[in-house]
């Protein structure tokens, strides 16, 4: 089967460039190596939910243009999320205490930071253990809860602007975020575009203009133009070969970071934490499973558990059952709850490993002191004919998130729309 272009992966970078090169005219044909659309995006509606959840993506951070305007193109509405955040350290919920720490000192050391280091580096030279070990948690904390970073490695330059962030808005999208990936999904139909499910790429073939796409069950799929778009933790393990080998490229992919999450969806029969509060939102801790949140302002008895970084890849070989007992001695330090009251009062759990995923096996990217350079030897097409995108080669604000996957389709998709037109 021959195209103009062919994409790998029908993530949101996947579905974005093919809606926008479909509505250009072109004949585009997709591979996907499972059965569905969304990457890590997976809105679930099952049984014993009282509502859809999210097992992937669920938030918009800030004014993402790019998912906004999606949203509004496609009739979708979305929801601010509503309520405070308190956190619990060594048993002492820090909203009833008086903390012993200094943040403005924190974001004062972070204006002054122009040159760039790792997070690991800056808290050492400003923040030293034993004076200021609060602190340096929270910094820990926010690093690998919010960008799954290791803060050995991760940009401490690019954590000073997503501190500066931390108290911008946030939105859910009404019904989940698997209503933009059915929008999407829609248009490439509509479009002519042709999406082949359960077609794992194993192998891609490249000359200059040209490339051949072999998928698991011995199809092979022909395009003037091939769009990368699986995620780092599919491509670092060379998953797909490629064949001549790209070295400039594949050294850049060994070298980007990404981190690994593990997400606790639990229902449960009473909202047990409006006992400590009822406009508490987020819950953070020093817990095995340190955050969790409610649905504010949606009224639910869903509380959404979060364990990113470092410490989500060493729970990454638990079996779900040991999870699930570690998830529920957090819940029960965190309300100071009896643990035989907690599993009776819950309904339906799921856990989601997302590194355990065999066509995702990651998270999601963050920088490092190389990162933009390394992006930019990625974002440089392989002889006009092979292109890498998705979140994790995305250069625009919003980096690591949806907002970022999008951008990145849309940018790949304009950028051969113009190469076409220059010629």
């Amino acid at each position: 089967m021959q195209f103009d272009i062919l994409i790998i992966g029908a993530g949101a970078t996947g579905l974005m460039a093919m809606k926008e090169l479909a509505i250009d005219g072109y004949q585009v044909g997709l591979l996907e190596a499972t059965g569905k659309t969304g990457g890590r995006i997976a809105t679930l509606t099952a049984k014993g939910f009282d509502m859809p959840v999210e097992a992937g993506a669920e938030f918009i951070h800030g004014r993402a243009r790019i998912t906004l305007d999606l949203l509004k193109e496609a009739g979708i509405g979305y929801t601010q999320t509503r309520g405070k955040m308190m956190m619990l350290q060594n048993g002492v919920w820090l909203g009833e205490e008086p903390q012993d720490e200094h943040p403005d000192m924190l974001a004062e050391k972070l204006e002054q930071l122009n040159k760039d280091c790792t997070i690991s580096e800056f808290l050492d030279t400003y923040f030293p253990a034993g004076e200021y070990d609060t602190l340096r948690r929270s910094v820990k904390q926010f690093a690998e809860g919010f960008e799954l970073a290791d803060i050995t490695k991760a940009s401490a330059l690019i954590f000073k602007e997503e501190w500066k962030q931390i108290d911008e808005e946030q939105y859910r999208i009404n019904g989940g975020y698997g209503q933009l990936i059915n929008y999407l999904f829609e248009q490439c139909r509509l479009h002519d575009g042709t999406i082949l499910f359960n077609s794992p790429v194993t192998k891609i073939e490249h000359c200059s203009g040209y490339a051949i796409a072999h998928t698991a069950d011995n199809q092979e799929y022909k395009a003037g133009k091939l769009i990368v778009t699986v995620s780092t933790g599919v491509l670092q393990p060379g998953d797909i070969a490629f064949i001549p080998s790209i070295p400039s490229h594949e050294a850049a992919i060994q070298q980007l970071a990404f981190g690994q999450v593990i997400k606790f969806l639990y229902q449960f029969k009473h909202p047990f934490w409006k006992e400590r509060s009822k406009d508490v939102a987020f819950f953070l801790s020093d817990e095995a499973i340190p955050a969790w949140w409610t649905q504010l302002p949606e009224e639910s008895c869903l509380l959404t558990g979060w364990l990113g970084g470092p410490d989500a890849g060493k729970a990454a070989p638990l079996s779900k059952n040991e999870l699930h007992q570690t998830a529920i001695h957090s819940l029960c330090n965190i309300f100071h709850l009896d643990k035989n009251y907690l599993q009776n009062d819950l309904l339906h759990h799921e856990i989601i490993s997302w590194q355990n995923e065999p066509y995702i096996k990651a998270g999601y990217s963050y920088n490092t002191l190389r990162s933009e350079e390394l992006k930019q030897t990625l974002l440089t097409p392989v002889n006009d004919t092979i292109y890498f995108a998705g979140e994790a080669f995305y250069t625009g604000e919003s980096q690591g998130t949806v907002e970022a996957a999008l951008g990145s389709g849309k940018e790949v998709a304009e950028r051969i729309i113009r190469k076409v037109l220059q010629k």
